[in-house]
């Protein structure tokens, strides 16, 4: 057994697109600094919203217990995110109750007094967006659906909005704010906010997805976001640059809040108390808030050289997040190409040999890996603009002609890029279907009860992109009604080891652990790892959990493999009891 350091990280569910990214992020640092990483997924606590079923998803809560002084050395939460569906109070006492376990907490993107963590600059995004609603595009009626308030990050988005209109001296009215109470479950609070608010000209959304799903009604009303009202998110999720319009939203980056809170985690290791730190956010200006670039003004600057570093960064603004010495020729031939291209244009002279040079830097540029950073809806009306630029310059058909043949092949360009990224994704997906399929079918062709048949199901995570995995099964199945206190078995029995690829059935001799060998024990692997506890259960009835790799595909099936585990452990389960 190693003597790496372990960080363990409390989460939602991991199959969350902010939750994914936080995940990311810290196996990044994981891999960086030689520590070990669990990630502990609990789901929700305290669910005060009644008319959302559980479906027992309360049993994710007992991955709490798998927590001790013992196995975990510092423990990051994402407080806010575990506790989006209850009260201020009932966080507080879940966190209090995970300070009696005498492990340093950091807290990531959650804000409580007495916890060390890192937060987002909610303010500054918020602000940026309603400064350019009302300086440049005149607004006044602006309205805003947020949720509830208990949210650190909720209640700083809201109170910015109440700054902001305070600032510009516009009324709040009564109903122009609406709270609605989860992002999954507000579309008749989008209705609301229409129905009681006909004149307004702008709403501002705590967040993209409650922006996706006013999307959605105000097409049913045939209004266009960016056209008869403006519509703003927060996030900035990869839905909201594929929507139509792209959507307008503040750049909250995951990854970022992710490192600052392991960098945390790991002054806490060396014995220091890390205090509270803030990443920034950025504005990101799209088609909701109308057609980027629509004014006349950014015509006269799209061929000026000396603005090529702003729209650079306009359009590629994840490049300043990054700190990678191997992507600096990112932004070195995107001046370039600006450069041949501009001077193209001016020259007034062409030639398939200048063509064929751009299209060349073109391609070099992408495939340094430009799309990474880049906000494509922004991008593709850049070069639109730049073509339109080019096209006007000119009286001359002809040459007209030859300056939208470039930019043509510009685009085509990146359209090619685009579909073997598409392709690539299409693979992922289909891969994780079958994926699941086969271990359905192999759960549900269980014919024995005995330990070798937690191998001949363990194998198929592999199929996950899994080369390391752990199946640990209580001695006796624990029955766990919500709202029960759980006591996790003083038996755990680790039935089957999977190291880099390799399956081995554990001798019964060998197969008990206390809670505290659960992430270092003799059967798993001495190098560096990030693993994902699940909890395996039934309904009602728990029969242990499952240790495994987190993968590109655990992430988007991890629910289902938990599942398809569940339902493989209460079988062998039952056989048992059948030959007893």
């Amino acid at each position: 057994m190693s003597n790496r350091k372990t960080i363990g990280f409390l989460v939602g569910g991991i199959m969350d697109e902010f939750i994914v990214q936080l995940c990311k992020g810290m196996t990044e640092e994981a891999e960086k600094f030689d520590l070990n990483l669990i990630v502990i997924p609990v789901k929700y606590i305290n669910r005060e919203m009644k008319d959302i079923p559980d479906l027992f998803e309360y049993q994710y809560q007992t991955n709490i217990e798998n927590i001790t002084s013992e196995n975990i050395d510092v423990l990051i939460v994402a407080a806010d995110c575990i506790g989006c569906l209850t009260t201020e109070e009932n966080v507080i006492r879940f966190m209090d109750k995970l300070r009696e376990k005498n492990i340093p907490i950091i807290l990531a993107a959650s804000r409580i007094t007495g916890y060390p963590g890192v937060v987002f600059d909610n303010k500054a995004g918020i602000m940026d967006g309603m400064t350019y609603l009302v300086d440049e595009l005149g607004l006044k009626n602006i309205c805003m659906l947020k949720s509830i308030d208990h949210n650190a990050d909720v209640a700083e988005r809201y109170e910015a909005f109440l700054e902001m209109m305070g600032y510009y001296k516009l009324e709040v009215k009564p109903d122009s704010v609406i709270t609605t109470e989860l992002s999954r479950y507000c579309r008749e609070d989008c209705k609301k906010i229409l129905d009681l608010n006909p004149d307004a000209e702008a709403i501002i959304c705590v967040d993209d997805a409650i922006a996706i799903t006013l999307y959605s009604v105000m097409e049913d009303r045939g209004l266009t976001p960016g056209k008869e009202i403006k519509v703003m998110g927060f996030d900035n999720s990869i839905n909201a640059s594929m929507m139509t319009p792209s959507l307008t939203t503040v750049e909250a980056d995951a990854k970022t809040i992710a490192k600052q809170a392991f960098s945390m985690a790991r002054l806490s290791l060396d014995g220091w108390k890390p205090g509270n730190k803030t990443v920034p956010t950025r504005f990101i200006l799209r088609d909701s808030f109308g057609a980027f670039l629509e004014k006349e003004a950014i015509d006269q600057k799209i061929l000026d050289k000396a603005y090529i570093d702003k729209f650079f960064h306009r359009i590629f603004f994840k490049f300043e997040n990054t700190s990678k010495q191997e992507d600096f020729p990112i932004y070195i031939t995107f001046k370039t190409v600006m450069n041949i291209i501009i001077d193209y244009i001016n020259d007034d002279i062409y030639s398939l040999e200048r063509v064929g040079l751009i299209k060349k830097k073109i391609s070099e540029f992408f495939r340094l890996g430009a799309l990474e950073y880049t906000d494509l809806g922004v991008l593709l009306a850049f070069i639109d603009k730049i073509k339109n630029a080019a096209i006007q310059r000119h009286d001359d058909p002809v040459r007209q002609c030859q300056s939208a043949e470039t930019f043509s092949a510009i685009l085509e360009e990146i359209m090619l890029t685009m579909k073997g990224l598409f392709v690539v994704y299409q693979d992922n997906v289909r891969s994780s279907l079958s994926s699941i399929k086969t271990l359905v079918d192999d759960t549900l062709n269980i014919e024995h009860g005995d330990d070798s048949t937690y191998c001949d199901i363990l194998k198929n995570i592999s199929t996950f992109g899994v080369k390391n995995a752990y199946l640990y099964i209580y001695d006796t199945p624990v029955v766990h009604n919500q709202n029960e206190e759980f006591k996790i078995p003083d038996k755990i029995l680790i039935k089957a080891a999977m190291n880099n690829g390799e399956i081995i059935s554990i001798p019964k001799q060998d197969q008990e652990l206390s809670v505290n060998e659960l992430y270092e024990n003799k059967f798993i692997s001495d190098e560096k790892h990030s693993l994902v506890l699940m909890p395996l259960y039934f309904r009602n009835t728990l029969y242990g959990s499952i240790l495994y790799d987190l993968t590109e595909l655990s992430y988007r099936g991890g629910d289902y493999v938990a599942n398809q585990y569940s339902t493989a452990a209460r079988i062998i389960n039952l056989l048992n009891r059948v030959i007893s």
